[in-house]
């Protein structure tokens, strides 16, 4: 019994000195957190979070060595949750947001291993999976924004398992901060506001939506304005001039598209994939814990914007395919997706060293989907 008490704590040391080690990276370098501080400091002080000028300036004074300053593309909507931050200075700030954001990946993996019935004495399967998940790392060290997104799905999922259909809609209002990456979550909630008359969730959403858009305007009345006017601006890089690893920009790089709208093609399949699988399905009560993981990986694969560091909201897939590795009855089976998973995201970590353009990562998010559905076949999961 000892014995095994003292083997339990040697593990759980080994995996906390991974984070450890992340955590020092994280916090010794200038990271992306910089335009989410710089932004906040602004608002609170009736400045214009959207000035490259005044970014630049704010983001120069804390470390930032580049000739353009890192601008925060998000809407002013995600503002009120970066304001606590910004009453801070950057560095006990940048190390605040390490923390929390650790705490979400790790927690909230936990709290899914439960909310998707994988044995309680098994749980450390969850950390497992997420520790050897590649996008918890490259979030952490870009300080990026992902893990709050990652909140609002788990409470989503948490309250939506307690049929508490007004707290699950307003926990998806942190989902609004990047609401590309889930755009098929906004269109299934509101099929099943009209089929299942769950009104509560969208009124949740949409009412929470409300008061956070009209927080920053509180500070700053001309706010929207001046995001809109960020879009026009010659002083940044602009979105659409990003090769990220979107599929649409990977058709439009190889096939020598001009124009933005192919990078709007992949969106306009995902859409009618998803009407025909809800479609499909019409005869059923739709279940927003079994589904949402599988409509999170269609979203970020055709998302006509995306970086390798926003596949942290695909935490909640890669949950449910850990628990359904249990159902597979096969070892040889089980171990052989299992070596797949170590493999893809040990060759996206070791890769970075020798290619850090995010642009030829292309293949990763549709890599993980289908791995997911051959896990699920495998599991023999109903639909």
């Amino acid at each position: 019994m000892h014995g095994d008490r003292g083997n339990v704590v040697r593990w759980r040391a080994a995996l906390g000195f991974i984070p450890l080690c992340v955590a020092a990276m994280a916090t010794a370098m200038v990271n992306d957190f910089i335009e989410y501080w710089s932004a906040a400091s602004l608002l609170l002080r009736g400045g214009n979070p959207y000035s490259p000028a005044d970014l630049l300036a704010a983001q120069t004074a804390v470390g930032w060595s580049q000739s353009m300053p890192l601008v925060m593309w998000n809407p002013p909507w995600t503002l009120p949750f970066l304001l606590p931050f910004g009453f801070l200075s950057f560095e006990t700030a940048q190390f605040l947001w390490f923390l929390l954001h650790t705490l979400i990946i790790f927690h909230g993996a936990q709290l899914l291993w439960q909310i998707y019935c994988g044995d309680p004495r098994k749980s450390r399967i969850a950390w497992l999976s997420a520790l050897a998940f590649a996008p918890s790392y490259f979030v952490l060290l870009m300080g990026q924004i992902g893990p709050l997104i990652l909140l609002g799905l788990v409470g989503f999922v948490y309250f939506a398992k307690r049929t508490a259909w007004g707290l699950a809609g307003v926990s998806l209002v942190l989902a609004l901060v990047k609401p590309h990456l889930s755009y098929l979550l906004w269109l299934a909630l509101l099929l099943d506001a009209l089929k299942e008359h769950r009104w509560r969730a969208l009124g949740g959403v949409v009412g929470a939506g409300i008061i956070i858009a009209t927080i920053p305007l509180l500070l700053n009345s001309k706010i929207y304005a001046q995001y809109l006017q960020l879009f026009e601006s010659d002083r940044v890089i602009r979105t659409g001039e990003w090769a990220t690893p979107s599929l649409g920009v990977v058709l439009g790089e190889f096939l020598a598209v001009q124009g933005n709208w192919i990078r709007w093609l992949p969106t306009a399949i995902g859409t009618l994939w998803f009407l025909w699988y809800y479609g499909s399905r019409r005869a059923e009560s739709w279940d927003w814990i079994a589904q949402l993981p599988l409509i999170l990986l269609v979203s970020v694969t055709t998302a006509s914007f995306v970086w390798t560091f926003d596949y942290i909201i695909l935490l909640p897939a890669v949950v449910q395919s850990a628990v359904w590795l249990g159902k597979i009855q096969r070892p040889s089976t089980r171990m052989s997706m299992i070596a797949v998973y170590l493999a893809m995201n040990g060759l996206l970590l070791v890769s970075r060293f020798f290619v850090a353009n995010d642009f030829w990562y292309f293949w990763t998010a549709p890599a993980f989907l289908a791995l997911y559905l051959r896990v699920k076949t495998a599991a023999r999961v109903g639909e």
